[in-house]
């Protein structure tokens, strides 16, 4: 079945790879081209783009895949079977979507029609969600709403990261768009449209939602500690000044007789800070302008103690 891959994010890369190890070597690799990156804002090709040449793939970099005549006339003279498109950041539109015999076939991290869009795992870590899942199925113009072709549950741990549950998906989903592939030939498949009442949204995190406050439950913290990481990291403010929190352990203790933010106890050298409702242990934190350091260090750096306030 000859195949063409669209994909420029990390995920995007590692699917791609575990694609190839498993013979399944696209024709062509499209994906956006150069960012600004580091500290010199060098422009370097992204990650998909890296592997696909490691791979020795042929690679096509286009800013608007719509709008990109060669591509076209390159689908239109020599169509591929069918377009996976893994993390890919662009809105395809005929005639890419229905030229190919099998059209664009899209993995996407949550259980569609549950997290349409760009963040769904970040998204259910932060609703605190117990499960989510992979779903392979057909793009359609509309955002993620097109017709399943097969689904897999994967749980949540309660200490998972976004990275940590990106892994899971990614394991569980390159398992789940293989028999896909394998089935598409044989023609043993079956689409299932997707029930749009039970739709909802995952919107890219913005700079304002990483920020949070110690007033705020133990559990909402957590959740939203684990969800950014890692990236963009969420973050508080002490003495005016950001405190980036990458990793965190929940106290299960909803009553702490201690003022918000207080350091009402050091817990094997770590920090249990109080908050609006239970408490969260600082295991992993980046003050502003240093290197990431955990709850141990970030005490003795400080010199801070128990009934200690972390203010803002």
């Amino acid at each position: 079945m000859k195949m063409w891959y669209m994909g420029s994010g990390s995920w995007g890369a590692q699917c791609l790879r575990e694609l190839a190890k498993l013979s399944y070597n696209p024709e062509l690799v499209i994906t956006s081209g150069p960012r600004p990156s580091g500290r010199g804002l060098r422009r370097k090709p992204n990650d998909v783009e890296e592997m696909a040449y490691w791979l020795d793939i042929e690679v096509r970099r286009s800013e608007n895949i719509n709008d990109d005549v060669i591509i076209k006339e390159k689908l239109m003279l020599n169509s591929p079977d069918l377009i996976v498109v893994i993390d890919f950041g662009q809105k395809i539109k005929e005639p890419f979507l229905s030229t190919p015999k099998f059209g664009c076939i899209n993995l996407h991290p949550s259980l569609l029609p549950k997290y349409r869009g760009a963040a769904p795992i970040q998204r259910a870590i932060m609703d605190g969600q117990q499960t989510t899942g992979v779903t392979v199925f057909r793009l359609t113009e509309s955002l993620d709403a097109g017709p399943i072709l097969a689904q897999n549950k994967v749980y949540i741990d309660l200490d998972d990261t976004a990275g940590t549950l990106g892994e899971k998906l990614r394991c569980r989903g390159i398992e789940l768009l293989i028999n896909t592939l394998d089935a598409l030939p044989k023609g043993i498949y079956e689409f299932r449209e997707q029930n749009e009442s039970e739709a909802t949204y995952a919107p890219k995190i913005t700079n304002e939602e990483a920020l949070f406050d110690f007033n705020e439950e133990a559990l909402k913290i957590h959740n939203k500690v684990r969800a950014l990481n890692p990236e963009p990291g969420a973050y508080t403010l002490i003495n005016n000044k950001r405190l980036k929190v990458w990793r965190t352990k929940l106290i299960n203790n909803d009553e702490i007789f201690a003022p918000v933010g207080t350091i009402f106890k050091i817990v094997d050298g770590f920090p249990a800070v109080a908050c609006g409702k239970g408490a969260v242990l600082l295991l992993e934190v980046q003050r502003e302008g240093k290197k990431v350091v955990n709850g141990r260090s970030f005490l003795n750096g400080l010199r801070l103690r128990e009934g200690d306030v972390l203010t803002c």
